[in-house]
């Protein structure tokens, strides 16, 4: 007698496959919501206090990602069987066969993984993270031993076999033959139908972008947000930020890159002398802030901007009459505030510059991984933090992105807020693809701070805007000034439609920003308020730098500071020097705390140096780091590319000038320094004084 799978016919055998994929995606899709239902019943903060509508949201949510999950999971093995469907009948039959043991495998993982992130959440106090990988990285043995010993496994095992054999008989129940064949078309249309539901499943969603991290901030509350995610969607999550966070153990492999065989070498090039252990080398990399006596008479509030492709290019353009960029900043751009037009960021990307700004790392992505569990000693905030200082995260789009809640609440910052947080406040508060308008960021900014200031608390603000990013969206509600976008010329990269809303998002971000600037003058806060607000990168799209001779505009970004004339302490704002990211905290530290212990890092912008640089960590000709300055510029450190000055444009120099050659050796053994430090606290590896 012929085996029973041989006798179906090749459209009986994939309808029945299909019939089970979907009867088993469903299945696990109520198998992950059940659990999550019993992480919030069991694992619920005892004063959890939010709305029902928070909690629904979770939920609903968490099933959109159970549904992209099943459908990543077992969408693949349909489309192959669709694939197999020309061919003679023995391969889908042999096919079918080989469909049971994938569903087993993939429940089983599924099961384990729901079960192992409900008792992960009950340690940890939240969902499966990177430092599960700890199993394996660190003493194995005594992990599962204390695993053993401290969890129920066997009971375990039971539940997860009990839990996969239940599912495995619901899939198979109903099993019957098809007997009826169906035409082709009917049978096409089955196919075609159920591939696409499958597909537009596994996307997770039918508009422009997928369904993505950024989507499970669902609420201000960190609990709420972590019932969103199944323990399959976490461990990958997990695994996504293990793989682009992996850093070479050995802490003086990039100093080697730049030259240096121990960062004493390294320390001689910067002419500190009498070095001669790491220890000493790390001792040298904190320094201490000048007395600042309004500083100790009143503590400032300290802001800073990081404003989403806030190029410095398009200003060349700006015409208060027939293109206006500024919108309400000009005033601050123009007089109030000190501009920096020479400066450059320090990575060319939002998150590698943000980690630049905060972390004065040329290690990036540093905090995504297993690696954002240290905390590092370069941190921006922490001498804030360290001197009474209320320390908040504020971005309009969502704290979920790149693991910024979680990430910077381990690097110094009291309070990471987005855009549920401001809709909390703003229930009025409309946005766009990437999060809320910026001015709704700016006018939660300002409420904060003066909440904070009728209670005498001293509060830094980083805040991060999201407006002046593709799709390039106003709201209804803004009525733009005059622009022309004809003024850009021949270096006008764009369409003139896209051109036009990038220059329309650009003199929104800079007006939101003036607004806010302009509340807080008529508040009286002021005169007791450092600003800084720089780009993240160049503006996107809109102009195009083909070659070294655009090196500057390629990086270029503003440097708006403000600070308040009774804590400059005398000094003059150097607007005609080369500076970068990297200058910005080290000027706020230096007038805002007095006498304290801060990161070695940039300079302030408000006290002249010999021979300024902008220093980045910009990759370049093949290489990381550049840096320019009056002498001229160089690239890729690692092997040096120099260019010189000519009629205001860069030029490629075989034969740089000794200046030009100083500065080179000195960058590159800061950023050897920088990488060095960050690398051995990452990697937390002690060293001795031997190379």
């Amino acid at each position: 007698m012929q085996n029973d799978f041989m006798t179906r016919t090749r459209w009986q055998q994939w309808r029945e496959m299909n019939r089970q994929v979907w009867r088993l995606g469903l299945i696990g899709i109520v198998t992950l919501a059940l659990m999550r239902l019993a992480l919030w019943q069991l694992e619920a903060p005892p004063a959890l206090d939010v709305p029902a509508g928070e909690i629904g949201s979770a939920f609903w949510m968490g099933l959109r990602f159970d549904a992209k999950t099943m459908a990543t999971l077992l969408g693949p093995w349909l489309l192959l069987a669709t694939a197999l469907l020309p061919l003679p009948r023995v391969f889908i039959a042999t096919w079918r066969r080989l469909w049971l043991a994938w569903a087993i495998v993939v429940m089983v993982l599924v099961n384990l993984l729901a079960l192992i992130n409900h008792f992960y959440f009950s340690f940890y106090q939240g969902p499966i993270n990177v430092l599960i990988f700890g199993l394996f990285e660190d003493d194995t043995q005594a992990v599962l031993q204390t695993i053993w010993r401290d969890y129920p496994v066997l009971l375990l095992l039971i539940a997860l076999i009990g839990m996969t054999g239940t599912q495995m008989a619901l899939m198979r129940r109903g099993h019957r033959r098809q007997r009826r064949r169906l035409g082709w078309r009917r049978a096409s249309f089955l196919a075609v139908l159920s591939l696409v539901a499958l597909v537009g499943l596994g996307r997770g969603s039918l508009g422009a972008f997928p369904l993505r991290e950024m989507h499970m901030a669902v609420s201000s509350n960190a609990f709420v947000n972590d019932l969103v995610p199944s323990g399959p969607q976490a461990f990958y999550l997990a695994w996504g930020e293990r793989e682009v966070s992996q850093i070479d153990d050995d802490p003086r492999s990039g100093l080697k890159r730049y030259g240096f065989a121990t960062p004493m070498e390294a320390a001689a090039a910067l002419g500190w002398s009498g070095l001669e252990t790491p220890q000493a080398v790390t001792e040298h990399m904190t320094e201490k802030t000048p007395r600042v006596a309004a500083a100790e008479h009143r503590s400032p509030h300290v802001v800073v901007s990081l404003m989403e492709s806030w190029g410095r290019p398009p200003l060349d353009f700006d015409d208060p009459e027939n293109n206006d960029l500024l919108g309400r900043l000009r005033p601050w751009l123009e007089h109030k505030a000190d501009y920096f037009p020479r400066a450059l960021s320090s990575g060319n990307g939002t998150h590698p510059s943000l980690e630049g700004l905060l972390f004065d790392t040329p290690i990036t992505p540093l905090t995504q991984g297993r690696y954002g569990y240290r905390q590092y000693s370069t941190s921006a905030v922490e001498p804030y933090e360290r001197t009474g200082y209320r320390t908040v995260f504020l971005t309009s789009g969502s704290v979920h992105w790149r693991n910024l809640d979680g990430a910077l609440r381990r690097q110094g910052f009291d309070e990471v807020l987005g855009e549920n947080a401001i809709r909390e406040r703003f229930p009025e508060a409309r946005g766009s693809t990437w999060g809320l308008y910026d001015e709704w960021m700016f006018r939660y900014g300002e409420a904060l701070l003066k909440e904070a200031d009728a209670k005498g608390e001293k509060v830094l603000l980083v805040m991060l805007s999201i407006t002046n990013h593709p799709p390039y969206e106003i709201p209804e509600s803004y009525t733009p000034a005059p622009l022309d976008i004809s003024r850009l010329g021949d270096t006008l990269a764009a369409s003139p439609e896209l051109g036009a809303s990038i220059l329309e998002t650009y003199q929104y971000a800079n007006d939101s920003m003036g607004g806010f600037l302009d509340h807080l003058e008529k508040a009286g806060l002021m005169d007791h308020t450092l600003f800084a607000a720089t780009g993240d990168h160049n503006t996107r799209s809109l102009m195009s730098y083909p070659d070294s001779r655009d090196l500057f505009d390629q990086f270029g970004v503003p440097i708006l500071v403000w600070i308040p004339p009774a804590y400059r302490q005398g000094g003059q704002a150097q607007i005609d020097d080369w500076t970068s990211h990297r200058d910005i905290f080290p000027t706020l530290w230096a007038h805002s705390l007095s006498e304290a212990q801060v990161p070695w890092g940039g300079r302030d912008l408000y006290t002249p140096i010999a021979s300024p640089m902008a220093l980045t960590f910009n990759y370049q000709d093949g290489g990381e780091g550049v840096m320019v300055s009056q002498a001229g510029a160089v690239t890729n450190l690692t092997q040096p590319t120099y260019y010189r000055w000519s009629s205001g444009l860069l030029e490629a120099e075989s034969s740089p000038s000794d200046a030009l050659r100083e500065q080179a050796l000195r960058a590159r053994a800061r950023v050897g320094l920088e990488d060095w430090r960050i690398r051995r606290e990452a990697v937390a590896a002690p060293e001795t004084a031997s190379p």
